[in-house]
């Protein structure tokens, strides 16, 4: 019996001393194997400096683990270690217990061109190996006559529950890890340093599992994420801080879509997340996301940029549409848009010149379709803006298109808005500074869903009208050099019908002299319209009424304001009369080309003219004779025949006014169309030096008439012929016409 015992223990002494050996020998033939086979396992090359098996302490570990690149000489993925230290206890209750899991110092390089990852042949190598791999977050099985998807989260989860034992992980730590993504279609390269992870346990069973990870990215900024996870019920709640994340990263992605030189700011979020796995749509998250020193740089040179954006999300919720945003903070914003003759600065920073249109259309071929029911089915969404500040911000406008440029900047800019919501009323206010002490107000009261109506009431003061000089010399030829002007307007548009009311005040308005070569839209004469126009106190008021619809492509605001502004210049400074003397005073009068005189109404009418002079002291009256001889000479030689027949019929040759009126108007009967068939008629030459002798004589009796009036000197009174180019285009008429010129 001893003999049988000590066999046994020699026995057992030796399998045990065998386990003992074949513990700290297999991980050598192991590591041996695996760098010998490593191609034929993975495709690529693999260094293991040990691997170590203690069956004492249960712990397993492999030291510094490589994973090379298809040259074999760089590193892909790699590790200092890899550590696993069991529970041994755990097994006697039925469960599966690992105490600690370790990684030390892990290494990745992920490089992607295109579609194509610097691992995809490792991919393909198991591929090879196996066409059924399943990849991806859904497995899809598919047959000649149906297909089914299959969830992965739902399988797991099933399969999870049906395990008769316990599983847990405690203390899962990854240790000053490293990731380099380099993607060489855009030249981005970004890399995570020094980060670690930190799980302190992690339950395949009914329990909560805890898990951190912190990162740090080598260009600037940190995250962090701690989540808890229950793996049998599914439900989660996570826990993201994004900390001084450097935007200037994701450049190399934004110039697939924008065309500028830099970028640069930071990011930072905070945000909190609960839900469950199985309806992920269905979680609530809350939170607050800061921008701050935000700077872009176009290629131009200029900037838009914002020191700080604060954003605070009170509940955000996809499956409901709810979006309750506690506030929205904007300060020291900056912008510009510079308009050009056939583009903007807006088109510059969005045309990429082409770089991203084949990628484009591959992206919208392998984009999944919609369902008729998703794009069918409509958008009801419950938001809600609780407070809305925007302060210390800056636009200037800049306008290229017109000769010597136009730049214009609002500064102090401030926003106002509280409990906007989607499908409610709201109120909202602006305010901003103008240059010289000017200043604009802005309320409104809009549906932001309803992009069809809007209340709005504006009012401007005090500003300075020599900053719009360019606008004036494009148009009209004058440059303004003084002069404020006011605008208050309310507004009212319903479905696109706008009803304007816009009241318009100006003060000492100035123009400067044309200068010469000046080519404007506009034939305004600014001085005379301004002169008379302005009130003993050098002001002008008057309103403009705006109406149209803003789907009309001719409807323009500023157009119709802008030409009934012009067309009121215009007005007064070709009908002075009215609006210097008041009342129905003409500022013309027509004329008969074959009278030599003038009746009493066309004197009265001349006359009540030269009161223009003590109106506007210092200005200057000149009155015009308009006609065209050779247009009139049919006309006058038919006041000549008729003068020739009642002098042929009444035997006398000096005729009184009465007679001359009596022959102009005398009917023309059988014995008329008798004597015209043998009157001569003079030639042209003759009717034309007759006709300018007969408006040589109206001038010299109404300049007399007229120098005899209270205030009327030779310097400030003239009467002459207009030039051709006053003429125009008057057809037959023949006129006198009063012009006023300013001091």
């Amino acid at each position: 019996m001893k003999k049988a015992l000590r066999i046994i223990g020699i026995v057992v002494a030796v399998l045990l001393l065998l386990v003992i050996v074949a513990c700290f020998v297999a991980p050598k033939i192991a590591k041996g194997y695996i760098e010998e086979h490593s191609k034929e396992l993975v495709g690529r090359q693999m260094q293991i400096g040990d691997i170590s098996f203690n069956p004492f302490r249960f712990t397993f570990s492999i030291e510094n683990f490589s994973l090379f690149e298809p040259d074999d000489s760089t590193r892909f993925v790699a590790f200092k270690q890899f550590y696993v230290n069991a529970d041994p206890a755990c097994l006697f209750i039925g469960d599966i217990c690992l105490s600690e899991v370790k990684i030390d110092s892990p290494y990745a390089r992920v490089v992607k061109n295109g579609k194509v990852f610097n691992f995809t042949d490792i991919l393909e190598h198991f591929e090879a190996k196996d066409d059924s791999v399943l990849n991806g977050q859904e497995t899809v099985l598919e047959s000649k006559e149906d297909s089914v998807q299959v969830n992965v989260a739902d399988s797991v989860m099933t399969q999870v529950n049906a395990l008769p034992f316990g599983i847990s992980v405690k203390k899962i730590a990854i240790l000053s890890g490293d990731v380099i993504f380099n993607d060489e279609e855009v030249h981005s390269n970004i890399e995570i340093k020094d980060f670690s992870v930190n799980v302190p346990e992690v339950y395949f069973s009914n329990q909560n599992t805890s898990a951190g990870v912190k990162l740090e990215f080598a260009g600037g900024g940190s995250l962090g994420v701690n989540a808890d996870y229950n793996m049998q019920k599914g439900d989660f709640a996570v826990n993201v801080k994004l900390s001084q994340f450097e935007i200037g990263m994701v450049k190399p992605y934004l110039e697939n879509s924008l065309n500028f030189k830099d970028l640069s700011g930071t990011v930072s979020v905070d945000l909190f997340a609960n839900g469950n796995v199985s309806n992920v749509l269905a979680s609530t998250a809350k939170g607050t996301v800061l921008v701050d020193k935000v700077m872009l740089t176009e290629n131009s040179g200029k900037q838009l940029g914002v020191s700080h954006i604060g954003i605070g999300i009170a509940e955000a919720n996809l499956e409901k549409n709810r979006f309750i945003i506690d506030s929205v903070d904007v300060q020291g914003a900056s912008a510009h848009f510079d308009l050009y003759k056939n583009s903007n600065s807006i088109e510059e920073l969005l045309s990429t010149q082409g770089k991203n249109a084949e990628k484009d259309s591959t992206v919208a071929e392998d984009a999944p379709a919609l369902s008729e029911d998703k794009k069918n089915a409509p958008l009801q969404m419950d938001a809600l803006l609780k407070k809305l500040s925007v302060s210390n911000t800056q636009f200037t406008f800049n306008d290229n298109t017109i000769p010597g440029g136009f730049s214009y900047t609002v500064s102090g800019i401030s926003v106002k808005a509280s409990n906007v919501a989607y499908d409610r009323e709201a109120n909202v206010n602006v305010s901003a500074v103008l240059p010289r002490g000017g200043s604009a107000k802005v309320s409104a009261k809009l549906v932001p869903m309803d992009q069809t109506s809007l209340r709005a009431n504006i009012s401007v003061k005090n500003v300075n009208m020599a900053d719009f000089s360019k606008y004036s010399e494009h148009y009209t030829g004058y440059p303004l050099t003084e002069g404020s002007l006011g605008f208050a307007s309310d507004n009212v548009i319903d479905h696109y019908n706008v009803d304007s009311k816009n009241m318009i005040d100006i003060y000492n308005l100035t123009v400067g002299d044309k200068p010469s070569g000046a080519n404007p839209e506009y034939m305004v004469p600014m001085k005379v319209a301004l002169y008379i126009l302005k009130d003993k106190d050098g002001k002008i008021s008057f309103d403009v009424p705006v109406k149209g619809n803003l789907q009309d492509p001719e409807f323009s605001y500023g157009k119709i304001i802008w030409q009934t502004i012009m067309n009121l210049m215009i007005k007064v400074a070709l009908s002075p009369a009215k609006l210097l003397l008041g009342g129905s005073t003409p500022s013309v009068f027509a004329f008969d080309v074959v009278a030599d005189d003038f009746t009493s109404e066309q004197y009265g009418m001349a006359t009540e003219w030269t009161k223009v002079l003590s109106v506007k002291p210092g200005s200057k009256l000149t009155v015009l004779q308009v006609y065209n001889p050779k247009k009139q000479i049919d006309a006058f030689a038919r006041g000549e025949l008729k003068i020739a027949y009642y002098k042929a019929q009444t035997g006398k040759t000096n005729l009184t006014p009465v007679d001359m009126k009596a022959a102009l108007e005398a009917k023309e009967d059988e014995g008329f169309k008798q004597f015209s068939e043998s009157w001569q008629r003079p030639s042209d030459e003759t009717l034309i030096q007759q006709l300018n002798q007969l408006a040589e004589n109206r001038n010299a009796k109404l300049l007399k008439a007229l120098s005899a009036q209270p205030g009327v000197t030779a310097n400030n009174l003239k009467v002459r012929m207009a030039t051709p180019a006053e003429r125009g285009s008057i057809g037959k008429k023949s006129l006198f016409r009063m012009m006023v010129e300013l001091p």
